[in-house]
């Protein structure tokens, strides 16, 4: 078992990495023994995993189950009010515990009903997907998007423990971990050539890479996560790093309804048009341009965006969560392992990183 801390102070927690630790949770929880819990998971996954874990957590206290739906345009309103009504249902005062047991969007839903209800109640994160794993699980952003603008809706409300048990990572199809590979690059684009190293030279896809290679991607991807939010747990200036490949990512997906791409798709495309801004800024030299765009490809092919328009993506941009002042900051690499926040990205600068996305769509048909 790999253990990651994440020093807050009052809100420190560990994160915890391993195959089948989702078997352990009464040891790795002995904390939280005596609780009522109420689990939320998915349809799909509670089918795969959910029996296991149920009866894993009931080695706690008793358990709950509440079922929402799969996909990113269900991280709204409506289902946090399934949400809310179960925890009702349970009776869970206080001094109950969430545990979210699925991929981001379980996460997101499940932490935001935690610290809204009764004003915050504690959670758990075990997340079932690679993205979730070495992203969402971490850090305590939960949240729920609005009809045009991703991730709008949220608090900062920190999981009292992340349990990852990449053995879940066998039942997930290909494009999910595809998806988390992304994220994985991403990291190691912010911190960490060795890892940037390691995913180019992985299978495509990260299908069939060898387990404890996998283990420690996933490991120090959430160690570099953990110490930039160490750092700045609010937002308030470095963690602003996190969002590399993210600013162009969000708006693909705002634009296209939360359907075409995953979120991992869309921030490999975000990360090439990050990419191209600093190479034509001067920022990245092109050599590492063409390293950090050909080991986005390198992970898998992508849904197209040469059909999307310009004018709709800069719509989507303009409602960024992250804009002041009518700004919207871009990380850019300048590096690999190195990047740099700039707020004077301009509307061309944007439509000419798109037209470079779009023709690199040939490479990976």
């Amino acid at each position: 078992m790999l253990e990651i801390p994440v020093e807050l102070g009052p809100r420190r927690y560990t994160v915890s990495v391993g195959h089948g630790l989702s078997r352990l949770l009464p040891d790795l929880l002995a904390g939280l023994r005596g609780r009522r819990i109420l689990l939320v998971s998915s349809r799909r996954v509670a089918a795969l995993h959910g029996r296991g874990v149920e009866r894993s957590l009931r080695g706690l206290g008793p358990v709950h189950v509440v079922l929402v739906p799969d996909g990113e345009r269900f991280k709204s309103r409506s289902t946090l009010e399934t949400v809310y009504d179960a925890l009702l249902e349970a009776r869970l005062g206080r001094d109950g515990v969430v545990v979210a047991l699925g991929g981001g969007v379980a996460g997101d839903l499940a932490g935001f009903a935690a610290a809204t209800w009764m004003r915050g109640v504690d959670w758990v994160g075990i997340p079932t997907t690679l993205l979730s794993m070495v992203d969402s699980s971490i850090g305590g952003k939960v949240g729920i998007n609005h009809a045009k603008a991703k991730n709008m809706i949220g608090a900062f409300h920190q999981p009292r423990a992340v349990v990852i048990d990449p053995s879940f990572l066998a039942t997930l199809p290909v494009r999910q971990l595809r998806s988390g590979a992304y994220e994985v690059l991403k990291c190691a684009i912010l911190d960490d050539r060795a890892l940037f190293a390691s995913i180019r030279e992985a299978p495509a896809g990260l299908r069939g890479w060898d387990r404890v290679a996998m283990e420690n991607a996933i490991a120090t991807a959430c160690r570099i996560k953990a110490e930039v939010v160490e750092k700045d747990e609010r937002e308030g200036g470095l963690r602003r790093v996190l969002n590399l490949g993210h600013t162009i990512g969000h708006a693909l997906e705002a634009v296209t309804g939360y359907r075409r791409f995953t979120h991992g798709e869309a921030v490999g495309w975000g990360t090439i048009g990050a990419a191209f801004v600093a190479r034509r800024r001067g920022l990245l030299p092109e050599a590492s341009f063409d390293a950090i765009a050909s080991a986005v490809d390198h992970v898998g092919p992508r849904p197209r965006v040469s059909d999307l328009k310009a004018a709709k993506v800069l719509e989507a941009l303009g409602r960024d969560k992250k804009a002041k002042a009518g700004r919207v900051p871009f990380v850019l690499p300048a590096a690999i392992g190195r990047v740099e926040i700039h707020d004077d990205v301009t509307r061309d600068e944007v439509v000419r990183a798109l037209r470079v996305m779009a023709g690199r769509e040939a490479l990976l048909s």
